[in-house]
């Protein structure tokens, strides 16, 4: 994996100098401009990695608000049913109070986890999204990179083919070629 030992591992790569090579300096500017593009790629694949991370720790926690209001719900199920057995004990009217303050009392509890629930499932949607987003925006970068090394293949392809016609020895890409 590419990450910035491994970067400064190639830029302190020497290679062997003959008399007929590259332009070191021309070589060496290249690398380093091409060693700067990929450290901040690497960068950018760290702080896209960390935002996941952020985005993932995020969800878990929606998820596990989502599992309390629904343990409330029940809950507040459990206590309407238990205020309607303690009402009917204590005479028809006082049912019929109890029940009404009960359902109410259900009805608010469930709007609002309903509430709660559908902030909670947009807030996912919401970050579900951004994660794609993210995921599209690395797989562009992926896509370019890919892209401007194949340019510069070919370009490396075509240089080497002028030098053979240049030269027109077999060995010239091995070899320096004189001017």
């Amino acid at each position: 994996m590419l990450d910035h030992t491994r970067l400064n591992d190639l830029r302190s790569r020497e290679f062997g100098k003959s008399l007929r090579g590259y332009a070191t300096g021309e070589v060496d500017d290249f690398i380093e401009n091409l060693l700067f593009e990929a450290g901040q790629l690497v960068d950018t694949v760290g702080t896209l990695t960390q935002e996941l991370r952020e985005i993932q720790a995020e969800k878990e926690e929606i998820k596990r608000r989502e599992e309390q209001l629904a343990a409330t719900l029940v809950a507040a199920q459990s206590t309407a049913e238990e205020w309607k057995a303690i009402a009917r004990k204590e005479g028809e009217q006082i049912v019929r109070a109890a029940h009404l303050k009960s359902e109410e009392i259900l009805q608010h509890a469930q709007q609002e986890a309903l509430e709660q629930l559908r902030q909670a499932r947009d807030k996912s949607r919401m970050e579900e999204e951004s994660q794609a987003r993210l995921r599209r925006e690395t797989a562009l970068t992926v896509a370019r990179l890919k892209g401007e090394l194949s340019v510069l293949r070919e370009a490396m392809d075509r240089w080497e083919q002028g030098a053979l016609e240049m030269t027109g020895n077999p060995d010239a890409k091995e070899k320096e070629i004189l001017p």
